[in-house]
């Protein structure tokens, strides 16, 4: 589980959201799910899985799923969750708790431009459409 930011501290319901939210990252469930996801990935666009970020390659074992939402935590939809390299994970969440205004935009919505914006910062170092 993560730690808050320093000088922050989390409520008691907090902390037992982040420890509920941890249990369910640990569990067999989601390892099952985060399979079922890849199939379902591969299933619709005949590819493996890639970071949405950086295009790297995103495996069950190397890979994270992000959530865009916790509404279905645990019963989580395709579009619920997105595939990132660790590196880029790390950093959408950096930039996402860097400022409270991300989270009072909502986590979907927040993700959706962070990763936007990390990708087409990406393309561009790497000179992609340089024609």
């Amino acid at each position: 589980m993560r730690d808050p930011r320093p000088g922050l501290a989390w409520s008691r319901g907090r902390v037992a959201r982040r420890r509920a939210y941890a249990d369910w990252m640990a569990s067999a469930a989601w390892h099952r799910r985060r399979e079922a996801w890849r199939n379902q990935w591969v299933d619709a666009h005949g590819t493996e899985p890639f970071c949405v970020i950086c295009g790297g390659a995103w495996t069950l074992r190397g890979g994270d799923l992000h959530h865009r939402t916790y509404a279905r935590l645990g019963h989580e939809w395709f579009t619920d969750v997105i595939s990132l390299c660790r590196p880029c994970h790390d950093r959408l969440h950096q930039i996402m708790e860097s400022t409270p205004a991300w989270r009072k935009m909502g986590r979907r919505h927040a993700t959706d431009l962070i990763v936007t914006t990390l990708a087409v910062r990406h393309a561009t170092r790497e000179g992609v459409g340089d024609g």
